[in-house]
């Protein structure tokens, strides 16, 4: 009895088990839902964290995210002709990477009035051209599916009959019960078998239960004990089975190799479809009108956008940093014990959940783990991109640093043209917002990159229906409707103890988290909240401020002499 309850007892510990891991994903899925409607006004979550820090006056102790003051933050607005803002801009981003500052584009549209301006027609037309051969080439790879289908049901078919040789060359009873359900059956009325049941209903047993060599009525009739009649149908029908062996069972063989070979061939070319339409796909993606992402709605009260002037615009959020550290007398400037502070601590961790909330997919620890050690590697790992935009090939995380000179850029180029005169004028709008944020907010800036290219690709592979995004949905069918007495692989038992220990961790970082949050009114006056500044009048504004000054004017004047340079006009 007692080993009879063990196991019951285990059962019922699973079961709990389950269920309290059900609620914890539904409570997770609501806390996700709640983020979502939260960042739903923000183009990305770094805006979101950089508009609390403004409205706070900076978030400091686990995480530093310090706004410069007003005189740092600058805008400036260089108005050129057409073509010259390009040049503006590339230049300033070749500038700045020589300055030793890492670039990343966070964000990029386009906006436009009903009439286009010329600048923007190589790239509209350009568009409907992707979307007219995307639509023909999804058309193409469902045409291919199709085909691939109808060739797999005929090919099971075949493999069906050729296992059924296979199987009759130790037991004949097998073919010549295939011979009377697809070939005898269609003989037609008063010749198949079937029919003649109703006066001998025994003839079709007694036909399976023959051999091939009975070819004589009298020894049909001694071996089945059957009436003469019976016997000569019987060997009648005996003698074109025996014939239909001899002819089928090749020729089933060459279809079956023309089939298969067939069906390789569309398989192929569903997957050749696929792989064609992925770089058509990519780039129409990256076509972004803002009445795709935005309220469409919102330009439509603009004073300076008239239906019949050609204006449009570009608008892109650039994410600019490198490491700061304030020179101290006596000190080198690099000290290895900085490196101490981990990168990937508890708050990063705490806030992937808004970067899954944000884009609706999921990096898994390992993916999050190498993005991380790619970061901190530098442009070796991730490619030459790195080192061909920048002089120096560096890491975009030193370890040994622990805060960053960050801006957050909002670039705003408008092309506007009368509606009859030929001048296009190119109006630039260049916003710096400066701020001095912690390695682990920079971590968490990357991330949210990689959580973006993530979203992108598998937007891509959903709408194509690649294989990685079949096997999801196989996997998600098998999970619903298991195959009887069907058992779990290894392999997948191994990733559900994996997954249960990294369960179990998430599960202690809550409950510690929770403690943290009870007593958080208590930490403020005995214990330090984290393990960055905290002091903003001392320590922040003094020490590090003292740097924001020279770097933005830095960068305010390269834009400065570049545009005085290319008009040829000073003020």
């Amino acid at each position: 009895m007692a080993e009879v309850e063990k196991p019951l007892e285990r059962f019922e510990e699973e079961d709990k088990e389950r269920e309290k891991e059900e609620k914890a994903r539904e409570k997770y899925e609501r806390k996700k839902a709640k983020w979502e409607e939260i960042l739903k006004p923000f183009d990305t979550v770094i805006d979101y964290f950089l508009d609390q820090a403004r409205n706070k006056g900076g978030i400091y102790g686990e995480v530093v995210i310090s706004p410069a003051l007003l005189d740092q933050i600058v805008t400036l607005n260089p108005v050129t002709l057409e073509g010259q803002a390009e040049i503006i801009y590339n230049i300033f981003i070749y500038r700045v990477a020589k300055w030793h500052y890492n670039v990343e584009k966070a964000d990029e549209y386009i906006k436009l009035t009903p009439t286009a301006p010329p600048a923007f027609a190589p790239l509209l037309s350009q568009k409907e051209r992707l979307e007219g051969y995307i639509k023909s080439g999804l058309a193409s790879a469902a045409q291919a599916v199709a085909d691939y289908e109808l060739l797999k049901h005929d090919e099971r078919k075949y493999r069906e009959i050729l296992d059924y040789f296979n199987m009759g060359k130790k037991d004949e009873h097998v073919l010549r019960a295939l011979y009377v359900d697809r070939v005898d059956a269609y003989t037609g009325e008063g010749y198949s078998m079937v029919t003649m049941a109703k006066r001998w209903p025994t003839i079709i047993s007694d036909f399976i239960k023959m051999r091939s060599g009975w070819m004589d009525v009298d020894t049909i009739r001694k071996k089945l004990k059957v009436s003469k009649a019976e016997a000569v149908v019987l060997k009648t029908k005996n003698e074109l089975f025996v014939e239909w062996k001899r002819l089928f069972f090749p020729d089933v063989r060459d279809r079956y190799v023309r089939i298969k070979n067939l069906l390789e061939s569309r398989r192929r070319s569903i997957h050749e479809y696929r792989e064609w339409l992925k770089p058509h796909l990519n780039r129409l993606k990256r076509i972004r009108e803002q009445a795709e992402i935005a309220d469409a709605a919102s330009d439509l009260t603009e004073i300076t956008k008239l239906m019949f002037t050609p204006q449009g615009e570009v608008e892109a959020k650039l994410w600019f940093w490198k490491p700061i550290k304030p020179e101290e007398v006596g000190k080198p400037v690099m000290v290895s014990g900085w490196g101490e502070i981990p990168l990937f601590d508890d708050w990063v961790k705490e806030k992937i959940i808004l970067l899954e909330a944000k884009y609706g997919v999921e990096l898994s620890e390992n993916e999050i783990k190498n993005c991380v050690k790619g970061h901190k590697l530098g442009g070796k790992l991730y490619g030459k991109r790195r080192e061909i935009l920048a002089v120096h090939p560096g890491p975009y995380i030193d370890e040994r640093f622990i805060y960053y000179f960050f801006i957050d850029l909002d670039y705003v180029c408008q092309y506007k043209k009368g509606s009859t005169g030929p001048m296009v004028i190119e109006d630039q709008y260049w916003h710096f917002h400066p701020f001095l944020v912690s390695k682990n907010f920079l971590l968490l800036s990357l991330l949210e990159l990689e959580y973006k290219k993530k979203k992108l690709r598998e937007e891509i592979e959903r709408l194509i229906g690649v294989t990685t995004e079949e096997e999801k949905i196989g996997e998600e069918v098998r999970r619903k409707w298991p195959r009887e007495g069907e058992k779990e692989r290894k392999e997948r038992s191994r990733e559900r103890w994996k997954e249960s220990l990294s369960k179990t961790k998430a599960s202690w970082i809550r409950r510690r988290r929770k403690l943290k949050n009870v007593l958080n009114p208590l930490f403020k006056f005995f214990i330090r909240a984290g393990p960055y500044e905290i002091n903003v009048a001392e320590r922040i504004s003094k020490t590090y401020g003292l740097y924001f000054g020279g770097q933005v004017a830095e960068l305010r004047d390269l834009i400065k002499e570049t545009s005085y340079r290319i008009s040829g006009q000073r003020p």
